[in-house]
């Protein structure tokens, strides 16, 4: 067969299998929209709180007003007692309860240290971050206005009062994620891990479908890979770019990374993809198994890349696995470059990592078609 035979071959045995299709169009297409909607909508709004006044003096009065200006809080229950408070929460009812104690007005003015309890559900970080950090500046505003009140008492001028109460100011700036953005922060990491599961999926369900057919077709084994390399890969690369183009814009997540920088990249992890897909294809026996064994290590690279889960909390042995996938270092660059604004010298480590996959990779891809080819032959 002539190479534009084995391509057109393969073109057809590619787009005519359903499950493939399904796979790397479908599915790369269904996730790039799908995927982010849940994270879509940050700005929590209306979180709903309750607030257990013991003291019912005009400080607590001021200090649930402070809490109640918070652009996302929402005292709707004003309880008399924990436990009530506590019932609601456990019904769901409301997300985070505020306990002002006894006494507080008393223990103020005669300088007793006393604490008002926040507590909120910790299972969603970010209603219990929000909860939280709105619930302190309320209290931290009614704080720094009964500190300044008792400066000015001694007869310190106001601006020596606030100088007196503040020693320093602190300015908090968000690296990498101005504005905490969870969309910005997972998506494109994640979009990496589906351009590659998907990937193998359809390679996979390629290579069991040619193995369940033994003597399919004969061709060398140069053009097999050839023609797989041009119709995936350019396949890949258009959704790569459909990716960090279109769909980066649709959801307002920052370019930073050059479009000459992400394609040069791209181009080892999809290369490398490629090759680990052919010769995981070649290894299965039937094209029902790709998508289960697949999937099944979906969620392990998630939290091994160290994108969601700290690398350094991750043990050693895991961690150099992980580098055996093309997803870890593609992520770990991809994100360095337009997330954090790294130039690419800084990623040549995960830079040479994919081209020795790309190399290593092939060279199995070669010899499992050929152990494939010698077990079709008819043996006397």
């Amino acid at each position: 067969m002539s190479f534009l035979e084995v391509l057109k071959f393969e073109f057809k045995n590619i787009f005519t299998n359903i499950p493939i299709v399904l796979t790397i169009v479908g599915g790369v297409l269904m996730y790039s929209f799908f995927y982010p909607q849940p994270y879509y909508n940050e700005v929590i709004q209306t979180l709903r709180v309750s607030v257990v006044d013991l003291d019912r003096s005009d400080l607590s009065k001021k200090i649930i007003h402070n809490i109640e200006s918070a652009p996302s809080i929402n005292v709707v229950r004003k309880d008399n007692s924990l436990l009530e408070a506590q019932n609601a929460l456990i019904e769901n009812k409301i997300k985070g309860i505020i306990v002002i104690p006894a006494h507080l007005k008393r223990d103020i003015a005669l300088h007793v240290s006393t604490t008002i309890a926040v507590g909120a559900d910790a299972n969603y970080f970010l209603i219990f971050g929000d909860i939280v950090k709105n619930a302190l500046q309320g209290i931290l505003s009614e704080s720094a206005t009964i500190q300044v009140s008792n400066l000015l008492v001694k007869n310190i001028p106001v601006v020596a009062a606030k100088k007196e109460y503040t020693h320093f100011s602190l300015k908090t700036i968000n690296l990498f994620n101005p504005n905490m953005s969870y969309t910005h922060y997972v998506i494109p990491a994640v979009f990496i891990l589906i351009l590659q599961q998907t990937m193998l999926i359809g390679l996979g369900i390629l290579g069991g479908f040619y193995n369940e057919r033994k003597k399919l077709y004969n061709a060398p084994i140069w053009m097999k890979i050839a023609s797989r390399t041009l119709i995936i890969g350019t396949l890949f690369l258009t959704h790569m770019l459909f990716y960090f183009g279109f769909v980066f814009d649709f959801f307002s997540i920052p370019h930073i990374a050059s479009a000459y920088d992400m394609i040069k990249l791209g181009v080892p992890f999809l290369l490398a993809t490629l090759f680990l897909g052919i010769f995981f294809g070649g290894l299965i026996k039937n094209q029902e198994s790709a998508t289960p064994i697949i999937l099944f290590t979906s969620l392990p690279l998630i939290f091994s890349t160290g994108f969601i889960w700290p690398k350094e909390a991750i043990p050693d042995v895991i961690t150099y696995f992980s580098l055996l996938f093309p997803c870890t270092p593609a992520i770990q660059g991809f994100l360095a470059l337009n997330q954090m604004g790294a130039s690419f010298d800084e990623i040549l480590v995960q830079y040479g990592l994919l081209w020795l996959q790309v190399v290593l990779y092939l060279l199995l891809s070669i010899h499992v078609l050929r152990c494939n080819e010698y077990k079709s032959l008819p043996h006397q």
